[in-house]
Parts: structure tokens; C-alpha cells; sequence
């Protein structure tokens, strides 16, 4: 790793010297079409570029040191269609431009960078990117990622255990385990903060949620392969802040503060939230003679207080024409679950409780530059440190079943996890020949998960501390080449190389493994080739396609991991082939001031798809109790259209729909010889069908939201029930869920807002307690919520 770092930063070092400080300067104002008031604040950038600038209070900017030659301009503001304009640079020279931004009540579209690393204009990238904007964030009243994500075409997020609510995202029918969740550009989110993740994680510091499917192995490397999504941090644009407090049923309350200011070239946004939330039990075990409709003394929804806050600073211009950013971020969290039983919920090793404990600190440093040739470079350092402290009942009643009492209270420990991941990443833009933009680049990243747990020896019924290590390297290498072939037609083409290797060790104690097993060694390495293209038919309609590989293997913590309750020995042997998958889509996009309109089909082939199962008989013997395998080959595909019109300019209606499909090449294993076996070649727990339904009324400072959710049939597994007579898999019913948003608008510096979550009181028509994962939809009703927001 220290070589590693030495390289990086003899690179960054020696760049410096070059860093452009001559060039051009380009300023101009930036003004509103219809009234010609200065829209304050505006981003400016150059397309592909790192230079850019903040229009100011009065709508004035000024770009300095940009390369002479031909640039893209966008300008963008939100509440505005995004300006585009060709500028030319004349060294030594400046250029001054007025430019004029159209109102619109549709997202038309903003600056992404995640679907080639390099900033475009969304409806230009040649790789499709949906955006989850702020806007739609606030829309949601979403807290966190978790429920900023919900209701996103091609994306499902889910509940997966009722006793903790861990939550699972799916991307076109594909598990957490086959999409890359990145922060800023970085994969910080490991299997273990995954778990947890989507809801520890607030949305007070998010600009935008850019979406990419399909192959994403290509630029971001293992996992990416039903793709990558990316949050993007708020970015300093003025001097402002907010405070708001929003109040809801049971307990459903969240606290927030923020402020950004800026000031020449240096910028900072400080953030933190607090969010809390009652346990709640609504519904009931189907079997229990209250049936679905009564309580049943099990958690529907955790307890849980959370609390994030952080800081972004940013620093412009510091050798010239470059920017250092700093980010901090931390995350604490404690959720109880299990058995609503008084006496005992709060006890954290009393018969069915859950507590989890989580303390997550992430800090980022970016450094980007641009050379006088106008080649960038970009750097980027990331450090997160994650530690999980979990109880559940799991030894408790492994030890009164053997003995026939309670185990004596020193052998009560948690299971805890501490995890430490390094990432460094740096590539070079560089304007090649003709229209072609070159992306060089490389990552190397560094993965250190310790865990231990209490266990109870199945063969000897001793107790034993479980201890694991496990560490892993991963360097990938990775080309890009963006090349407009003419003003219509645009081909990107990249390629990455990966290598990993990991090593994982276990070790017992007593007389159960106290001198440890044989540590696992695993390496491999991969390449994955990328390709897209764009063809513009007009300056509204846009024609796009991708082809591409991808691959995954598994390492340290995974939700499969979760579900066996601490850190069990499980066997990657050298035989295990790394998941292979090929991709291809096709995307027809029409964009209007006044109306968009969007159809994605797709196809993802998946080789040695890997799954997680108990281990076999020569596995065991090696004293391992899971193992990782090849189990399949597989496929999904769809198609997916999304859909927003201004009826009036006070209505807007918003629609989309999805149809889904995906099937192992043979029946499951698990389910040969039952009346489920064809069925298991289904891939559950993504409806076949799904779509929504959005009405956004705004008149007079009062904005009303509408939305529907629907979800239709989907398979899922009931394998763990207590009577062994009930296992199935189930094919659950269609259902809709409502939700609706009243909000009003006060000098434009007070918003009061009441809304409702669930709004038709939906819930899952039939529940199973004795098998935590069987959930599907909401197993609790409406929550009615309301809020103030002060803006400064």
C-alpha cells in the first residue's frame, strides 16, 4: 500500500509544476428569459471539465485559466432548463457572454458524472443517467437513502427481516451484491455497511442521486454489475442555512440543521440530523388466531435514533487553476427489534431481542487540476473506519436448548465488527486528437474486517468465541475513450482491469478451533470491456445503446452474512469461479421544456452466478459451516419508461412503468423434488410488474404532491417456517401504495408542510414470524407526518 501511495503522490507532486495558470478567462451574467433578473448562485462548467464557477449575487461569474480551443458550456440553477453553449477560448484573451435560462416545472436534466467520470450535461452523456434530485428528495420527505431511492424506476428497496429491518436494494431484479453504491465517485459502501446503510445514511447532505444500469465493471470495477449508483454531496454555492423540525406518528421525528458559505475561493457546508422512530406492531403471524389484522408481540418497525453530521470544504484556485476538497462524515446509530415483550425489549440478550449498534467515520480528500494542454488530473483519498456491536438470541437459545437453562452471563458477549477501508484513486483527462477525450485512470483499495461472536459447537455443545480476519486488496486499471464522430453521433469505449485477492482467517477458542483453520487464500483477476452509443436525432430526441461485461466476488460481510447472526466460518475455496455477466441496453429519450419521456430495455446475462449455502460434506469436514459456490447460470431483462408532463404551468403529472423477467437456467438446488422446483427458477423478490403514478400541483406558494406506488406479483421464499408443512414459495399480491405531501411557502423563507406515508393503510396480506425475511410490502400502516423548515 505505501508504494502504492508513494506513486500517487509523486504524480500529483510533479504535476503541479504544470498547473495552468495562463489561458483564457470566460465571464458573463446569467439572467431568467422571461423577467431578465439575474438568477444568483447559477453552476457554470465547462463539459468534461473540472473548471467551472458560482455566479455571484447578481448573476456574474468568471472561469480563469481555461485552455485555448472549443468548450461546451452548462449553466444550471435549479428550477431552470440547464444552458448549453459552444464558447471558443483565445489564449490570453477574454471572453464575456450573457446568457438566458428558462424556467420549467420539469426536470429536464442536470450535470451528472458518474455514467463516464467526467461532468456532462445529462441529456448529452452518451451513457444513460437518471437523477434523483433534491427536489424529488424533498418531494419523497425522505430521510435517508433508503426511502430517496423508493418508488425509482429499475430500483427496488426493501425490509428483509422482521426482527431488525435490515433493508436490500435491487437494481433490474439483481441483488445489493451486483450494484456499486459509491459516495462522490468512491465504493465506500462495504457488504457490512450495507446492511444498515441505505437507512443510517441522511439525505441532508445530498445535491442529487445519480443512477447508472447495466455493465458499470468497467469504470468502477467489481459489483457494478447491474450497475452504480452515486450519491452526490451538496456542493457551497452561497451563504444560506436552514433549520427544520418534522413531527409524525409513533414517534417518527427528524431534526436537521445546515448551513453553506462561500466566500472568493473558499466554500464549507456543515450539516447533522437527528432521526427517530417508535417501535411499532401493527399486523400479525397468519396463523395466530387474530390472523394478519391483530398484533402478535413482534416488531413491525425497530426502534431506532440515529444521528449524522459532517462537513464539505471546498478550496478553488489554490496553485492556479485546481481545487482541493475535504469531506467528513459520521454515523451513529441504535436500533432495538425482535419480541415487543415490556419486561424484556430493552435487554439486549433477553429471548428475541435485537440491538445494533453502529459507529461509522468517513473522511474524503480530493485534489483535481488542469494543465495548460488541458489535460486534468484527479486524486482522490477515502478512509472509513465502520464498527457494528449486534445481540440477538441466536447463542441464547442454542445454549438453553443443549442445556436446559440460561447460558452463565460471561458467555453473553455481542457480535462485533470493526472494519477499516482505504481507497485511492486517480485518472488523467486528456483532450487527445480530433473530437476524441481520453480517461486514464487507476484505484487501488485496502479492506481489513475483523469480527468475533459467541457460538455454541453443534458436534461437542461447548461454547467457543469465533474470531475472524479477513483482509483483501483489490487494483483496478481502467481506459475510456469519449469520441464524437460528429455533431449527432457519439461512441464511448473503455476497458478495466481488475485484481483481487483476499485472505480470511478463523480461529476458535476452548477445544473448538482454538489453533484456527488453514487461512483461505483467494486471487483473481478480470477484464471488462465497455461500450455506448448516442445518436442525437434531433435536438429533443436521443437514441442510446450500451454493451458490457461485468463481474463480482465475494468478500468480508454480505446481507447473506446477516442472516446467519455474526461471523460464521465460511469457505471460498481457490475453485470458486469470480460471477461473470454481460449487458446490454437500448434507451429512446425525448426531452422538452415541457415534457420528457423515457424507454429503457434491457438484458443482463449472468455466468457462475455465486450463491451462499450451507457446507457440504467435504467443506465441513474442514471445520467451515458455509461456503460460497457456483451454483447457475441466469438471466434478467425489461424495459422501463419514465415519464413527467406539464399539463398547465401549475400541474405536472409524472408516470412510469416497468415489466420485469428473470430465470435460473435450472430449478434451485433447495427446492428439487417439491412442488416448487420449476418455480425456484424464478428470481424472486422483484415483481414482475411495477409502476407510479405523480400529481405535483404548485399555485400561490402551495404545492400539492400525489403519488402512487404500485408494485405487482413477485415470488418469494418461505423456507424457515416452524412447521416445516408451510414451506412454499409464495407469489404475492399486487398492491398500491399512496402517498401525499401538502405544502406552503411563506416569504419565501418559512415552509409548513403535512404529509402522510402509506396513505391507504396498506399492509402485506400474509406474514410468517417464525421466517424473519419473509416481507414484502409494509407490514405497518399509515404514518401521518407534519414540518417546519426555516430558511436563512
Amino acid at each position: 500500500m505505501f508504494k502504492h501511495l508513494l506513486i500517487l503522490a509523486s504524480v500529483v507532486l510533479f504535476s503541479a509544476t504544470g498547473i495552468s495558470a495562463g489561458g483564457s478567462a470566460i465571464t458573463g451574467i446569467i439572467t431568467e428569459t422571461e423577467s431578465g433578473d439575474p438568477i444568483p448562485f447559477a453552476s457554470v462548467q465547462i463539459e468534461g471539465s473540472n473548471l467551472g464557477a458560482m455566479a455571484d449575487s447578481l448573476g456574474n461569474f468568471e472561469i480563469s485559466h481555461v485552455p485555448a480551443g472549443e468548450h461546451r458550456l452548462l449553466v444550471s440553477s435549479v428550477g431552470y432548463e440547464v444552458f448549453s453553449s459552444l464558447v471558443i477560448a483565445i489564449e490570453g484573451a477574454s471572453e464575456r457572454l450573457e446568457m438566458e435560462l428558462r424556467p420549467t416545472r420539469v426536470d429536464a436534466g442536470s450535470i451528472v458524472v458518474t455514467g463516464t467520470r467526467t461532468p456532462r450535461y445529462v441529456k448529452d452523456v452518451p451513457v444513460f443517467t437518471e437523477v434523483v434530485s433534491k427536489a424529488s428528495i424533498e418531494d419523497k420527505s425522505a430521510r435517508n437513502i433508503f426511502e430517496a431511492l423508493d418508488g425509482e424506476a429499475g430500483v427496488r428497496v426493501e425490509q428483509q427481516c422482521q426482527g431488525c429491518n435490515f433493508s436490500v436494494l435491487r437494481m433490474q431484479g439483481l441483488g445489493a451484491d451486483h450494484a456499486q453504491v459509491l459516495l462522490d465517485g468512491q465504493p465506500v459502501y462495504t457488504g457490512l455497511a450495507g446492511v444498515y446503510g441505505l437507512q443510517q445514511m441522511s439525505t441532508a447532505e445530498v445535491d442529487q442521486i445519480e443512477i447508472v444500469k447495466g455493465a458499470g465493471s468497467a469504470l468502477y470495477g467489481s459489483n457494478a454489475v447491474a450497475g452504480a449508483i452515486n450519491i452526490i454531496s451538496s456542493i457551497p454555492r452561497k451563504t444560506e442555512g436552514k433549520v427544520g423540525i418534522e413531527i409524525g406518528e409513533h414517534g417518527t421525528n427528524k431534526y436537521d440543521v445546515s448551513a453553506s458559505a462561500r466566500k472568493d475561493n473558499l466554500g464549507v457546508f456543515l450539516f447533522a440530523q437527528q432521526s427517530e422512530q417508535n417501535e411499532l406492531d401493527e399486523t400479525g403471524d397468519i396463523n395466530a388466531p387474530g390472523g394478519v389484522d391483530e398484533p402478535d408481540g413482534w416488531i413491525d418497525r425497530v426502534r431506532s435514533s440515529s444521528r449524522n453530521g459532517g462537513f464539505n470544504l471546498f478550496l478553488d484556485n489554490v496553485l492556479g487553476a485546481d481545487q482541493l476538497v475535504f469531506r467528513g462524515r459520521l454515523i451513529n446509530e441504535t436500533r432495538l427489534g425482535g419480541a415487543l415483550t415490556e419486561s424484556q425489549f430493552e435487554n439486549p440478550f433477553a429471548p428475541g431481542s435485537e440491538r445494533i449498534i453502529t459507529d461509522r467515520y468517513n473522511g474524503q480528500m480530493e485534489y483535481a487540476v488542469s494543465f495548460e494542454s488541458g489535460t486534468e488530473l484527479n486524486t482522490s483519498f477515502s478512509y472509513t473506519s465502520h464498527k457494528r456491536d449486534a445481540t440477538n438470541d441466536t447463542f441464547l437459545g442454542d445454549y438453553e436448548e443443549a442445556y436446559g437453562q440460561s447460558p452463565p452471563v460471561g458467555l453473553m458477549r455481542p457480535y462485533v465488527a470493526d472494519e477499516n477501508l482505504f481507497i485511492a484513486n486517480v485518472n488523467l483527462v486528456q483532450p487527445a486528437w480530433g473530437n476524441h477525450r481520453l480517461l486514464l485512470g487507476g484505484q487501488f483499495s485496502r479492506n481489513e474486517l475483523k469480527e468475533t461472536g459467541m457460538y455454541l459447537d453443534l458436534d461437542t455443545q461447548e461454547p467457543y468465541s469465533s474470531t475472524s480476519r479477513k483482509s483483501s486488496n483489490s487494483f483496478g486499471a481502467y481506459l475510456q475513450d469519449e469520441f464524437k464522430l460528429n455533431p449527432k453521433l457519439e461512441l464511448v469505449a473503455g476497458i478495466r482491469f481488475d485484481h483481487h485477492s483476499s485472505e480470511d482467517e478463523f480461529r476458535g477458542s476452548g477445544n473448538v478451533l482454538v489453533q484456527g483453520l488453514e487461512p483461505l487464500e483467494y486471487e483473481e483477476s478480470t477484464v471488462n470491456p465497455r461500450f455506448s452509443i448516442k445518436y442525437a436525432a434531433t435536438d429533443d430526441f436521443v437514441l442510446r445503446a450500451s454493451a458490457g461485461s461485468g463481474f463480482r466476488v465475494p468478500y468480508g460481510f454480505s446481507e447473506d452474512l446477516h442472516l446467519c447472526s455474526g461471523s460464521p466460518r465460511v469457505y471460498k475455496g481457490g475453485n470458486l469461479k469470480p460471477e461473470r455477466s454481460f449487458s446490454y441496453s437500448f434507451t429512446a429519450d425525448y426531452t422538452r421544456p415541457s415534457a420528457t419521456a423515457s424507454l429503457n430495455v434491457y438484458r443482463t446475462e449472468l455466468m457462475d452466478a455465486i450463491a451462499f449455502s450451507e457446507a457440504d460434506e467435504t467443506v465441513s469436514d474442514l471445520g467451515y459451516t458455509y461456503q460460497w459456490e457456483n451454483v447457475d447460470d441466469a438471466f434478467v431483462t425489461g424495459a422501463e419508461f419514465n415519464g413527467s408532463l406539464s399539463v398547465t404551468p401549475e400541474i405536472t403529472l409524472g408516470a412510469r412503468f416497468e415489466v420485469f423477467q428473470g430465470r435460473y437456467d435450472t430449478p434451485r438446488a433447495d427446492w428439487a423434488g417439491t412442488p416448487w422446483e420449476e418455480t425456484s427458477r424464478n428470481i424472486s423478490r422483484y415483481p414482475k410488474t411495477s409502476g407510479g403514478l405523480k400529481i405535483d400541483y404548485l399555485q400561490s406558494g402551495w404545492n400539492l404532491i400525489l403519488d402512487a406506488d404500485y408494485k405487482g406479483k413477485m415470488y418469494i421464499d418461505l423456507a424457515e417456517p416452524a412447521d416445516e408443512a408451510n414451506i412454499k414459495i409464495h407469489e404475492t399480491e399486487s398492491f398500491v401504495v399512496l402517498n401525499a405531501k401538502l405544502s406552503k411557502s411563506i416569504f419565501d423563507r418559512y415552509s409548513v408542510y403535512l404529509g402522510a406515508k402509506n396513505l391507504n393503510d396498506y399492509t402485506q396480506e400474509e406474514k410468517h414470524v417464525d421466517d424473519a425475511a419473509f416481507m414484502y410490502a409494509p407490514v405497518y400502516g399509515r404514518i401521518i407526518y407534519g414540518g417546519v423548515e426555516v430558511s436563512f
